[in-house]
């Protein structure tokens, strides 16, 4: 999926979300601090690892909405083939509109669940 031009999403999130979809790690990390902090539903993971183990494997079939300046993302997810789940991904930018923190989860209903968790009963987690 393109991102559509009529979605506004910020430009760092921008990069980030068209990294994400083509799988092109290098790409996506260039949008986040050194000291950058990941979130899955309030619980913290490895950037590093999510990085390593999920981009590539995953990408938005849809994006539902963005919301907070084009910061947070909705929408569905695809996991390899296997799976469509709706996610979110909450994109935190500091004064340099670099990313310090994304918060990732996956949404069920008015329930909000793990994202690494879902990956994970499709992929190994690795909280490192």
């Amino acid at each position: 999926m393109e991102i559509g031009s009529g979605l506004y999403l910020h430009p760092t999130v921008r990069t980030a979300i068209s990294a994400l979809q083509v799988g092109d790690r290098l790409s996506w990390l260039t949008c986040f601090t050194a000291s950058a902090k990941l979130f899955d539903n309030g619980k913290r993971k490895s950037l590093f690892n999510f990085t390593r183990d999920h981009i590539g494997s995953m990408h938005f079939a849809s994006i539902e909405r963005a919301d907070n300046d084009g910061r947070d993302v909705y929408g569905v997810l695809q996991i390899r083939e296997e799976e469509n789940i709706h996610a979110y991904f909450k994109f935190r930018l500091d004064a340099a509109a670099m990313c310090s923190r994304l918060d990732v989860g996956r949404q069920d209903g008015d329930e909000f669940l793990s994202l690494l968790l879902s990956l994970g009963l499709l992929f190994p987690v690795d909280d490192g």
